[in-house]
């Protein structure tokens, strides 16, 4: 089988290999359903089509089985991002389209929660189910959102071993742009103390007519090292300008977060060209925050020239994924910015001692130089616990809203 068709269906194909899947994933699921006290436990897949059970425990015979996906209860836990129970599926006045397959195969309780690839797609679910009714508390979510963290580093491993490239050729994304398929979706920036949503980031999807909505790292590091990186980067940013304008019709301040590629810093024509598209649109540019996604490889004195330019436009910058390059620390420093996101590598650990000091300190140094800080990566309501206790005033993740095709509040 190609790597092609094995992905079919978007990121969920990645993990649909028969021949790949490994047995520690079953037990995996009898380690879960014995901590939460389940007798069945299932590994789900969905793509666009169909649910596949990866892995069971409790039921045998299962491990292979593909039901329609409309036809499933899991089909909510994976378009919603979120955790779905139901303490008791015969109770009425319940949505039939979520207990009526549970009804069928003789179950009455559920609670399932998603799981997500490593473009942070679900693509499925760890859930439970049991013949009889059980009291669902918080803390059994808790415990099965802890073992779908492992399920999902089992998976990436298998698909690692199994899955290579897609290969996605230039000119395959050239006609993509051009047939208006690579476009902004957007994800809500929200105060965890509040709720409220302060802003949006636009976020490159490639509506593939074939293989579902890919994430950039299905497709970007083709063309990362070209000139139609810089194309791609207009491309979204003048769509998502365009689209926010649309939006933005309460008069409510809103801020637009646009990733930009940080090798264009150093080419004087891109920033040209970057400048022109951002003060051609009607978008003000006050309320508009170029995230940059740092290269190792840059001089720092001309970054910081060109970042100078950007701003005397009015745009302000922020550098992306702090915690994870290696230069970030010392670039908030040199640079002239506005502020700086908090990778989610750091933001899983958050609630341990050593994460929550060093957050303490970036946090600080934000209030105290007037900085934006937006934390990434948020997925349970512990970190967001914990973020409110460190008065982080922003942040960003699943917890509050998965990517959307429009700007919406979380």
């Amino acid at each position: 089988m190609s790597d092609r068709s094995r992905t079919r269906g978007g990121p969920a194909g990645n993990y649909l290999d028969p021949a790949a899947v490994s047995p520690v994933l079953n037990t995996t699921l009898e380690l879960a359903a014995t901590a939460a006290g389940y007798p069945v436990a299932l590994l789900h897949i969905l793509d666009d089509q169909n649910q596949h059970v990866l892995a069971a425990y409790g039921i045998e015979g299962l491990v292979g089985a593909v039901t329609d996906r409309q036809s499933t209860t899991c089909k909510e836990v994976v378009d919603t991002g979120r955790p779905l129970v139901i303490t008791d599926a015969s109770q009425p006045g319940m949505d039939p389209s979520l207990t009526a397959p549970l009804v069928a195969a003789g179950m009455r309780t559920y609670v399932g929660v998603p799981l997500f690839s490593r473009e942070h797609t679900a693509i499925g679910t760890l859930c439970m189910t049991d013949t009889v009714g059980h009291d669902i508390g918080p803390e059994d979510v808790q415990i099965l959102q802890k073992y779908a963290k492992v399920l999902e580093e089992q998976l990436e491993l298998q698909r690692d071993r199994t899955v290579t490239s897609d290969a996605y050729s230039i000119e395959e994304i050239v006609d993509a742009m051009s047939r208006d398929e690579i476009r902004p979706w957007f994800q809500a920036i929200v105060d965890p103390r509040t709720r409220r949503t302060h802003g949006y980031e636009a976020l490159c999807r490639w509506l593939h007519p074939t293989d579902g909505v890919l994430s950039p790292a299905r497709f970007l590091p083709t063309v990362r090292s070209t000139d139609i990186m810089l194309d791609l980067d207009l491309q979204v940013l003048r769509q998502a300008m365009a689209m926010m304008l649309e939006y933005d019709t309460t008069g409510e301040p809103t801020v637009l977060h646009a990733n930009i590629d940080g090798a264009h810093l150093i080419r004087p024509q891109r920033i040209e060209m970057l400048t022109a598209a951002i003060t051609e649109s009607e978008f003000p540019t006050d309320r508009l925050r170029i995230e940059l996604i740092e290269s190792a490889t840059l001089d720092d004195t001309v970054a910081a020239q060109a970042i100078s330019t950007l701003r005397s436009i009015g745009a302000h910058i922020v550098i992306d994924d702090v915690g994870r390059g290696w230069s970030s620390l010392s670039r908030m420093v040199t640079w002239p910015i506005d502020g700086f996101k908090i990778d989610a590598s750091l933001t899983s650990g958050l609630g341990t001692r050593v994460v929550d000091h060093l957050l303490t300190g970036l946090i600080e140094h934000a209030d105290a130089n007037d900085l934006v800080v937006i934390a990434e990566g948020i997925e349970t309501p512990d970190q967001v616990r914990s973020l409110v206790a460190l008065q982080c005033p922003l942040a960003q993740g699943y917890h509050f809203q998965v990517p959307q095709p429009d700007p919406r509040p979380a």
